[in-house]
Parts: C-alpha cells; structure tokens; sequence
C-alpha cells in the first residue's frame, strides 16, 4: 500500500513539475540500482531535478556456496546439509533526486533519496532437509517454513525509514544533464552511494489459519537456522550498509 501512495506522490510530483520547470525530459536508465524511468526539470542554470522510479528484481543474480543447515530443524548439533543460497537483485524504488551544477559546464553533485520496498535482493536456499517444509521459524505467532525444500527470504536495508518503508539517502556526482537546451536528446553518468543502513532479512510467514504476513528475521531466529549465521553476515553482507550506484541515463526533452 505504502508503495501504491509513492507513486502517486512521484505522479503528483511528476504533474506539478511544469507549473515550475524552465524544460522538462523524459529519460530512461540502467545502473546498480537496476532499470529506471525518470522526468527531468530544469529549475534553473544550476539545478535541475530528478524524479521516477526503478527496479532490478530478477535482473542479476549469483550463488553463493559453503552455506549449510542442520538436517533436522533444532538440532545444530545433528547432521549437516549443504544448502547453496542464490542470491537475485530485488530493488523496487521510487528516487527524488537534485543535481547541483557549480560551474557553467555539466558536472553535477546529486543529493536526495531512493524510497520505497526496503528489499535490496532476493536470498533464495535450495534443497533444505524434508523437515523444513513442515518445521521452521516462529516469529510474531506466524511460521516461516520451506515449500518443496525452498525457503525465501528478502534481504532488506531500511535506511533512515522502517521495516516496511525504506528512505535511502543518496549522494554522489555526475557529468550531463537531463536536459540540453540545445539538443532533443541527452546524456548523463551518475556514481555515488545509498545509505542502506544494517541489512536484515523478511519471509513471508503463515498462521494455521492460512494468514500470511511479511515478517522480519531477527539474527537471533536465523542463527537458531543457521549456525553462524553472524559470521556470514559479516562475511557476505557488512558491506551493505551502503549500496555503490553507477547508472546512465538517456533522455529526451519533452519541451
């Protein structure tokens, strides 16, 4: 829901952009933040503003191996089963952003934020024991269990937001500009960094009753599925906090 409402405040946004804006543009893009659409203003000489949203669900993706779980669901003790995790982008965001220009040319710094799903990837652990499609995680009163040896899970960073709205700040620096008074169509090149903040895991969990509800994993629970969870953790994901953009977008002035 909170999703469908960030659409339509960029929609409104979007609308109102106009009643303000010297030119306007419409771009597309592709980056580390996955795929985008964005409507460019010029808001004057040194400013243009930057507004629309990207996803990268599914588009990249890499196993990582050396993970393992015990055969049976409480006994770290026990048996253990190699489990390779694959791992999918799974960005879906809505991005304002402002590009400041110093000087007469088209370098820009870029301050401003991405808002949205706090999901980053998709964790997906392939061939979990038998016992994992009917045993699993209780958390807040819902189980989180396997379907046909399958669990998935969300890797999240919430950023300055919550659990289930994220708001990534974001800064960096660019060269182009969504605009070019002088050309229809133009070009731009972005690196800089969202803040993530410490990533953590959602599931999807069930009550008996057949409720479903997207709860989040605590280290603790996930620890109690896979011993050493922590130092996979840090290992794997203690970079995360932020999240490197590099994108380039295409754009064409609209008037």
């Amino acid at each position: 829901m909170r999703t469908k409402r960030l659409i339509l405040l960029l929609l409104v946004l979007a609308c109102a952009l106009p009643a303000r804006a010297q030119y306007l543009s419409l771009g597309a893009g592709v980056g580390t933040d996955g795929v985008s659409v964005e409507l460019g203003a010029r808001l004057g000489g040194h400013l243009q503003l930057r507004t629309g949203y990207g996803f990268a669900t599914g588009l990249v993706g890499a196993t990582i191996n050396g993970i393992s779980v015990p055969e049976h669901p409480g006994d770290p003790s026990g048996k253990q089963v190699a489990t390779p995790m694959t791992v999918k982008l799974g960005m879906n965001e809505g991005r304002v952003l402002f590009d400041i220009f110093p000087g007469s040319s088209d370098f820009h710094i870029s301050v401003g934020a991405h808002m949205g799903s706090p999901r980053v990837a998709r964790g997906i652990l392939k061939g979990l024991p038998a016992d994992y499609n009917t045993a699993g995680l209780i958390v807040d009163g819902y189980l989180v269990k396997a379907t046909g040896g399958v669990l998935e899970a969300a890797l999240c960073g919430k950023g300055l937001g919550t659990d289930r709205f994220a708001v990534k700040p974001y800064a960096g620096v660019g060269y182009g500009r969504a605009i070019q008074k002088k050309s229809p169509v133009s070009f731009s090149v972005d690196l800089g960094v969202q803040y993530q903040g410490k990533p953590f895991f959602q599931a999807q969990g069930e009550t008996p009753t057949g409720s479903k509800k997207t709860v989040t994993l605590s280290n603790e629970v996930l620890e109690s599925l896979v011993p050493g969870f922590e130092g996979y953790t840090d290992k794997y994901l203690g970079w995360m906090v932020v999240w490197p953009t590099l994108s380039a977008h295409l754009y064409v002035k609209l008037f």
